[in-house]
């Protein structure tokens, strides 16, 4: 649920807006310590299939044999969910640093590593597993974060809280939502996240949920003040802001 823009200024704004709606998130997260119990990381927890895609040289077999697996079998979960899995942690290691081992930005393999890993899960899911690998899923919505997919990111976090259902699940899902736009979907899960949060969770979870709401809001409503899109108007590039390349430093992100 993309925000359409009008012309280069509309972009601009947009783009600094949600820059600082980002900030104010990633200020949540560090403060509550959201993804600790999915063992895939929260937005700002831990350290941070196409054709011609440089591989980080300490993944490269385990994507070999995973490759080797599928082409056996398209459909062996196990090959996909290890494939999109080894995938992103290439990615993550062919990402943009500074002297100092901070991400500056996703280079062009880490992008295409990402997509390829995204690419996998879909092809996982597509397989109908009964039971979901959370080791591969906890990985993704930050794979799709990366690309600048929030409604894919949001999708990728609802599997996770599904399977390892908690208030840190739900309150990365409520953050997604409302940065891709959705408002209603934010408010459920931060509603679940609620009922998740124990006794002495739920006063820091209903101000930080009740601040992400707040921003969203504001969002929109900057948004709607904004000209109308005219044609050839393209969709935002990066819900992220400053999580992204062209924003600032990304996040770090534990596999």
């Amino acid at each position: 649920m993309l925000f359409d823009l009008s012309n280069p200024r509309r972009k601009n704004v947009v783009r600094v807006v949600y820059g600082l709606l980002a900030v104010v998130f990633g200020g949540g997260f560090i403060f509550f310590g959201i993804g600790s119990e999915t063992g895939g990381g929260g937005l700002l927890d831990g350290v941070f299939g196409n054709g011609g895609t440089s591989t980080a040289s300490q993944y490269e077999q385990q994507i070999e044999d995973a490759e080797e697996k599928v082409e056996a079998d398209p459909t062996n979960e196990r090959a996909l969910a290890d494939l999109a899995r080894y995938r992103y942690l290439s990615g993550e290691a062919q990402l943009d640093r500074d002297e100092t081992g901070q991400i500056t930005g996703v280079s062009e393999e880490a992008r295409n590593e990402f997509e390829n890993a995204v690419e996998a899960w879909s092809r996982y899911l597509d397989a109908d597993p009964k039971k979901i690998d959370i080791g591969a899923a906890t990985t993704m919505p930050t794979a799709y974060r990366y690309l600048e997919d929030a409604g894919g990111a949001a999708e990728a976090q609802a599997i996770v809280a599904k399977e390892n259902p908690s208030v840190n699940a739900y309150v990365d899902l409520a953050f997604y939502r409302y940065i891709d736009g959705d408002i209603k979907g934010g408010d459920k899960a931060a509603e679940i996240a609620r009922k998740e949060a124990k006794p002495d969770q739920r006063k820091q979870a209903d101000k930080i949920l009740a601040d992400y709401r707040k921003q969203a809001l504001a969002l929109k409503k900057q948004l709607a003040e904004l000209p109308d899109s005219e044609e050839g108007g393209s969709q935002l590039e990066n819900p992220f802001g400053s999580f992204g390349p062209e924003g600032g430093t990304a996040p770090p992100a534990a596999p």
